[in-house]
């Protein structure tokens, strides 16, 4: 499951024209039918022009453990696991 909707991002924009501002960037997504958590992600993109898909990307706050696919028990277990804290939380080892 797509718990960032970022797979429904990347599907309503395969076909867009680079550069776009951010205002073409959402209309397109929206002649696209695109989710309603793509959309909430492209709304809240800063207002720029892009010059592609990867740039958007970069510009979208996603939650890193979530594009590895981790549960919300798996992030908790991690956010309580005893390795040392200056390993980023979503990268943290469950097997200790």
């Amino acid at each position: 499951m797509d718990e960032t909707g970022w797979n429904g991002v990347r599907a309503a924009l395969d076909d867009l024209d680079y550069p776009a501002r951010k205002e073409q960037v959402v209309g397109h997504a929206e002649r696209r039918g695109a989710p309603a958590a793509a959309m909430r992600l492209l709304r809240g993109l800063p207002l720029e022009t892009y010059r592609n898909l990867d740039e958007i990307r970069s510009s979208v706050p996603l939650d890193p453990a979530a594009d590895d696919g981790q549960t919300p028990d798996e992030r908790a277990r991690r956010a309580r696991s005893p390795h040392n804290h200056r390993i980023a939380q979503h990268l943290r080892d469950l097997r200790t």
